[in-house]
């Protein structure tokens, strides 16, 4: 946008979201079901190599090239991924739009879970980078570092986002969402359905109008990081970096944004899935001992494995409780019985929010207070999955020592969590289904914004 306009930085309240000039697939070009892919973070080698199938021009290339033997510091999976990007790009597989857009993103799928058919819609555009401690982006989890590190390579060998960070925003009073409707009657010019049946459709919102609509209604808002918080972390160093290379220039560079698709909290597609904690090497472990520790904490009721988790779903909404198998068994289901004493065992001057999170309390009560996992251990001595059925075939398989099943957190939860400035612990939120990549890629050039 010019600078003379009202999206001038000078006129933003919170956040900075704007159109851009995105690189978009040439669909006459290629069918978009077979160039699209999941995050980065989901994918499995099998999947990696399905994709690398599917088409030469699948995104997998950009977001996860495939290691090889021979990589060097000049010639890796993130100098393949910027020469593919600059290729792609060359011969207009890839083109550019001729001016700042936003693209409305529309996601239609089954709920795993539940059965229900729902829709969930998303704004992408560019979302300028800001310190956390800015308080206008808000994360609620902590991060690991080596995804981290993975991303910052990426970034600095391409230049360029391959895919949107997941923010959430308020919109109660429905001045976005009632600007979707009309662009959504229309014929979306991208249309595309993944391995997992979701139906991904886009739109174009280059209107100028309705741009700036967007833009204000958004510069109200903070933005709340539901999914992505390793790429913005690493934007946002990257961002520092070039200011820095370049003299710390006043005008806005387009390493100063990132990709972002934003969905409303009001949004009625919004699903949230569980993020269960599998424990690994822990030494010296009785699951006997852990239950008779957990008992001064918890009601204590054992139960066939497959009978748990259906009875944590049952529970209302606001009781504490949790499940924990310990073989194929055995599983007891967990009632908080003593919300004074757990507090005293955990970290002391949160917030009474940060104290009801059920991940919290399986993290600092039990898994450091009880089974003596520190938070770096967090990293090496847990593996997570969202399947139910995933985490019993562990445990019963011997792969882990036990499971300790979580319900899928509350969407608010996110937001009280940032207005009170704190974290949870990593892998506490998947959101379901992932964003694509593959709709849009944001190159870092003076063009861009």
């Amino acid at each position: 946008m010019p600078e003379t306009t009202s999206m001038d930085a000078k006129t933003k309240t919170l956040a900075d979201f704007r159109p851009f000039r995105a690189w978009r697939y040439d669909t006459q070009k290629v069918r978009p079901s077979e160039v699209i892919a999941p995050p980065y973070d989901v994918i499995s080698p099998e999947v990696q190599q399905r994709l690398y199938a599917k088409s030469p021009y699948n995104c997998i290339r950009l977001i996860l090239n495939q290691i090889q033997d021979s990589d060097t510091e000049t010639n890796s999976r993130y100098t393949r991924a910027r020469d593919f990007f600059q290729k792609w790009r060359e011969e207009g597989t890839l083109v550019q739009d001729s001016k700042p857009r936003f693209d409305l993103y529309q996601q239609q799928f089954k709920d795993p879970r539940s059965g229900r058919s729902l829709t969930r819609y998303a704004i992408l555009g560019a979302l300028k980078l800001e310190p956390f401690e800015n308080h206008i982006v808000i994360p609620h989890e902590k991060t690991l570092a080596k995804a981290r590190a993975d991303q910052k390579f990426l970034i600095q060998a391409a230049q360029a986002n391959f895919s949107p960070i997941f923010g959430l925003y308020e919109d109660a009073d429905g001045q976005v969402a009632g600007l979707l409707p009309k662009i959504a009657a229309q014929k979306p010019y991208f249309e595309a359905v993944d391995e997992d049946a979701v139906q991904h459709k886009l739109w174009s919102i280059d209107d100028s109008a309705t741009c700036e609509k967007i833009h204000k209604a958004m510069a109200a808002q903070r933005v709340y990081i539901a999914d992505g918080h390793h790429r913005y972390t690493i934007s946002l160093e990257h961002a520092q970096e070039q200011r820095k290379k370049l003299g710390n220039p006043a005008k806005l560079l387009a390493s100063d944004f990132v990709y972002t698709a934003l969905v409303s909290f009001e949004d009625s597609g919004l699903v949230l899935f569980p993020t269960h904690r599998l424990i690994t090497g822990v030494k010296n472990f009785d699951a006997a001992k852990t239950v008779d520790a957990l008992k001064e904490f918890f009601t204590v009721e054992k139960m066939e494995p497959e009978k748990v988790m259906p009875k944590m779903e049952a529970a209302p909404q606001d009781a504490s409780v949790l499940g924990f198998v310990t073989d194929a068994n055995t599983g007891y289901f967990l009632t908080l019985k003593d919300e004074k004493k757990a507090r005293a065992k955990m970290p002391a001057g949160k917030p009474d929010v940060w104290y009801r999170l059920d991940v919290n309390i399986c993290a600092y009560l039990i898994l450091k207070g009880i089974l003596g996992i520190d938070e770096a251990g967090w990293e090496t001595q847990l593996k997570f999955t969202h399947s139910d059925p995933e985490s019993l075939a562990e445990v019963r398989d011997k792969k882990v020592q036990a499971a300790f099943l979580l319900k899928p957190p509350q969407v608010r939860v996110l937001g009280e969590m940032g207005k009170v400035r704190e974290l949870m612990p990593q892998k506490s939120t998947y959101f379901y289904p992932k964003l694509a990549s593959g709709l849009l890629f944001f190159q870092h050039d003076e063009k861009a914004i």
